[in-house]
């Protein structure tokens, strides 16, 4: 679950439309008069950060152990 939440998180940085801070952006750019913030030139940014992002967080969550020494449900723990 853990992978699943981290995944969706950051994939929302793929696209323009995948984050609603982007939308902001573009929507208050767009009310300055700048039209340019588009998702053409959204993605030679965005598409390498969460390549890049979703690797090295992959990366890092193999390397912390978060689950229990123990789990009983499982039937993991050595009873005595």
């Amino acid at each position: 679950w853990m992978q699943v939440s981290f995944s969706a998180t950051i994939a929302g940085n793929l696209t323009m439309l995948g984050s609603a801070a982007n939308m902001i952006v573009a929507f208050q750019a767009a009310k300055v008069g700048d039209r340019t913030f588009t998702s053409e030139r959204h993605a030679p940014f965005g598409i390498p950060t969460t390549l890049v992002c979703l690797y090295v967080g992959t990366w890092l969550m193999t390397m912390v152990h978060f689950s229990p020494e123990c789990s009983v449900k499982l039937g993991e723990c050595d009873e005595e």
